[in-house]
Formats: C-alpha cells, structure tokens, sequence
C-alpha cells in the first residue's frame, strides 16, 4: 500500500515536472528574427576568434624566429613545446572530426607555428 502511495506521487510529480518543461520551451521559443540575429552574430564572431587564434598561436613563430636568429634555444623548454604541438595536433584532429572551420584554422596555424619552435630547438641541440 504504501509503495502504491509512492508511486502515485512519483507519478504525479512527474506530470508537473513534464507541464513545466512545457511551458518554458514555449516561453523560450525564438523568433525568425532572433535566429538571423544569433546566426549573424555568431558568424561574425566565428572570424573573430580566428583573428584571436592565429595571433594568440603567433608567438610560436616568433619563438621559432628568435631561436634561428640567436642560434640558441637556452632558457627554451623542449618539453613545453613538445606538448603545446600534441594538444594542438588533438584539437586539430577534434576539429576536422567535428567540421569546425575555426578549430581547423585556428589549430593549423598552431600546429605549423609549434612544428617550427621544436625543429628550431632540435636543430640548435643537434
């Protein structure tokens, strides 16, 4: 008896929870003109991050360019880049799974410019 009492209640509990859903999806439903506006807003802050991205990864290149120059990779951490270049290659490869144009952009450009700092560094050691 009392387990039918339970289930009645978690039954009926349920059934609000459910309405509630409900009636919030409708309250946040969009409109065609918030949709064009989310659209348009993530588009252009799609070419934002890829401006961001490719100056953030610059400063493999720089790296790589001082090394040369210097012909010294001193106070520079192999390791560092050598890991910096793997979780680029992973988020590269994230990206092309998931056909993400600005992780595959922003991640090439990374991934050449690390590429660059390790042979750099490698061919200072050698």
């Amino acid at each position: 008896m009392q387990q039918d009492h339970l289930k009645e209640s978690v039954s009926s509990r349920s059934g609000e929870i459910f309405s509630e859903e409900k009636q919030g999806a409708r309250s946040f439903s969009s409109t065609k003109e918030d949709t064009l506006s989310r659209t348009k807003t993530l588009y252009y802050y799609a070419k934002f991050m890829i401006v961001i991205g490719i100056f953030g990864h610059s400063l493999y290149y720089l790296q790589a360019f001082k090394i040369y120059r210097q012909a010294s990779a001193e106070n520079v951490s192999l390791e560092g880049f050598l890991i910096a270049l793997f979780s680029l290659t992973c988020w590269l490869i994230y990206g092309v799974l998931m056909k993400d144009k600005v992780l595959i952009i922003v991640n090439i450009f990374g991934v050449i410019g690390a590429t660059l700092t390790t042979l750099a560094i490698f061919s200072v050691y050698l």
